[in-house]
């Protein structure tokens, strides 16, 4: 049985993979070589044909059996070869079913081993589909991009596959539709829901020339956007790749598992040769024990049968991509579950206060006029303003919203200062910083500067006359995030900023951290992450994923904040979180917590299952149609169970 699709087969981790997901050709074979052993073992069975019983013609109930038998286990055989060719290691499930087998013809128990090889094989069918739709529904949960698209070409609407638009090109987009593609709106507006991207159910505003990602759905009105990327390298296609290659980062409890499993294996098997033997060598010992070879080497062959760990891991790495899936559903990218599975264990959190708890965005918050200065005053502020493009100076000019102003002439900017300019009648305008006013001799009122905003003066002929107060705006969610995060046992929040202390104290005061830390450096943000770890915390850093790489270097586990389209945040984090939500924060701990009792539920199901059905081989009390039954059972049940993650609800 070989599998060439690797998306699709399953693997147990006793050495082996489950594949029956080949072509419809090789799958049709495999089903008419399972109903054609199936019809003989019916047939040989009513006909009373077993290894004692032979109507005098001893070959032929062998001959019968043993040929429905290769018809199912010659594929089994094939793959074992393979196996032990790459792996040179003979312990392994498919070893366990050959010895489980080839032992019941040895003993004459000759449907048992055929309806064995047959139970086995259903087994593996059933196992596999449930494990490829358990994946391909989280594929399909994750992958929402649609298969065609309208772009437009000559004049003309052309309806085809996504791939095949190239960049440049315009596309058309209906209402309730679906984008496929990056790309810049073409038209003047769009509304989008984002859900699928971030999480956010929200709808977004885009304007024209802005960037609209694949994944979004239009509202309102139909759209044209121009393409920007192809179609395999769209941040929906980078964050689809990104999950499918979390397996490659397992967390400790599935990489413990898989080295488990290969010592497990072997252990099993001379366990299972101890049954056999054991009681034989008691019996030359104490001579009333009576010995029956038959009896014993069943009882060993049930033991081999049950043993299979394949129900025991399989169930913790589904249970972990399904938490994977989930978390990227709720917004978080999760580059593999041992970040996942490490989430849970975070004892604090370190935030990069700007553009993670604040939104890097100043606002106006307040005004103070001189004495007998007036609306005339502003409006001079604002004209010098508008010749600037620094964000402070555009969020003065979008706070007043002046529709007419004076003006102003010859406008020098005095880097990191603020502006000057003259009147018409040739006053001059000193509009800037504090340090500008001190600069330029200008006298300010006792009492008028703090140190928690950001502050824009006015000075007309070297008299002040007026300031406008900023400060960085909090996010809505910063406050009940911090709090949530809080609730969950995390026993320390931390912001860290190179914003000078008094602000960075106001932010963490405000939001409800535990404590802030300002005028810091890259470097800084490092020595306070080692301190918090050398205190024995488990860190995670939270920051814009751009310029903080030494400081996610350092910590447990790193988020990129609202890094849906950078790629370079994308490559910093161990996790991405797609929307501007702390909230996610809280989210990701219920989700990771969530997927780790799910594993601990199916090793903890599949352990306890097995031992009991050993020590009813043991004692014999159990057959082989009986061993191989639950050992299938046991795996549907555990792939059932982590299944339960994608239907986690967050509260």
């Amino acid at each position: 049985m070989s599998c060439n699709n690797h998306n699709t087969q399953s693997s147990c981790g006793c050495g082996t993979s489950h594949c029956h997901t080949g072509d419809k050709t090789s799958k049709r074979n495999e089903y008419i070589r399972l109903g054609v052993a199936t019809a003989m073992l019916i047939i040989g069975v009513a006909l009373g044909w077993n290894g004692f019983t032979c109507w005098g013609i001893c070959w032929l109930p062998k001959a019968w059996y043993l040929f429905a038998y290769l018809l199912v286990a010659e594929p089994i055989f094939d793959s074992a070869w393979e196996l032990w060719k790459k792996e040179r290691s003979v312990f392994n499930e498919l070893s366990l079913m050959i010895l489980a087998t080839i032992g019941a013809f040895y003993i004459g128990e000759y449907p048992e081993a055929l309806t064995l090889i047959i139970l086995y094989t259903v087994g593996e069918i059933l196992q596999d589909k449930a494990v490829e739709k358990a994946r391909r529904n989280i594929g399909d949960l994750l992958d929402v991009r649609p298969d065609t698209v309208h772009v437009l070409r000559d004049g003309k609407e052309e309806e085809t596959h996504p791939s095949q638009v190239s960049v440049g090109e315009v596309i058309r987009l209906r209402v309730g539709e679906r984008v496929s593609l990056d790309g810049t709106l073409s038209s003047s507006i769009a509304t989008l829901d984002t859900s699928a991207l971030t999480g956010e159910s929200r709808p977004v505003d885009v304007s024209q020339g802005e960037m609209i990602l694949a994944g979004s759905i239009v509202m309102g009105s139909p759209i044209e956007m121009t393409v920007s990327r192809p179609y395999s390298e769209s941040t929906l296609a980078k964050l689809l790749h990104l999950v499918e290659e979390s397996g490659q980062y397992k967390s400790k409890t599935e990489t413990f598992i898989r080295r488990f499993a290969r010592v497990y294996t072997p252990i099993v098997t001379a366990l299972a040769v101890l049954i056999v033997t054991v009681p034989w060598l008691w019996s030359m010992y104490d001579g009333g024990f009576y010995y029956d070879f038959h009896t014993w080497f069943y009882r060993g062959l049930v033991f081999l049968v049950t043993s299979c760990p394949c129900a025991l891991v399989i169930g913790v790495p589904l249970a972990y991509f399904a938490g994977i899936g989930s978390a990227s559903k709720h917004g978080l990218l999760f580059k593999g579950s041992v970040h996942l599975d490490k989430l849970r264990q975070i004892t604090a959190f370190a935030l990069d206060k700007t553009g993670t708890v604040t939104r890097g965005n100043f606002d106006v918050t307040s005004t103070k006029p001189a004495d007998g200065a007036g609306e005339e005053t502003f409006r001079l502020l604002v004209a010098v303003e508008g010749h600037s493009t620094h964000p402070i100076a555009q969020a003065v000019c979008r706070y007043f919203g002046f529709e007419t102003l004076p003006s102003v002439t010859d406008i020098h900017e005095d880097a990191g200062f603020g502006l000057t300019a003259r009147t018409e009648s040739g006053k001059t305008i000193l509009v800037g910083s504090p340090k500008m006013m001190e600069k330029h001799g200008v006298a300010l009122p006792e009492g008028l500067i703090d140190e928690t905003h950001t502050f824009v003066l006015i000075a007309i002929d070297n008299v002040w006359q007026g300031a406008v107060l900023l400060s960085d705006t909090y996010k809505e969610t910063s406050t009940q995030a911090l709090s949530a995060l809080h609730q969950k046992g995390v026993r320390e929040v931390v912001i860290l900023s190179g914003d000078r202390q008094p602000i960075v104290d106001e932010v963490a005061r405000t939001v409800g951290a535990d404590r802030g830390i300002g005028g810091l450096l890259p470097q800084d943000k490092v020595r306070e992450v080692q301190a918090l770890i050398r205190a024995g915390e488990t860190v995670a850093f939270v920051g814009d994923g751009l310029n903080d790489a030494p400081v996610m270097a350092m910590s447990d586990l790193s988020f990129a904040m609202g890094a849906i389209g950078s790629d370079a945040a994308i490559e910093a984090a161990d996790v991405v979180i797609q929307s501007d939500d702390l909230l996610r924060l809280s989210e990701g701990v219920d989700i990771s917590r969530f997927t780790h009792r799910i594993v601990l539920q199916n090793i903890i199901f599949a352990l306890a299952f097995k031992v009991i059905i050993m020590i009813l081989a043991t004692a014999g009390l159990a057959t082989l149609t009986l061993a191989i039954v639950a050992d299938v059972g046991v795996s549907l049940l555990v792939v059932l169970n982590a299944m339960r993650v994608l239907g986690f609800r967050v509260k």
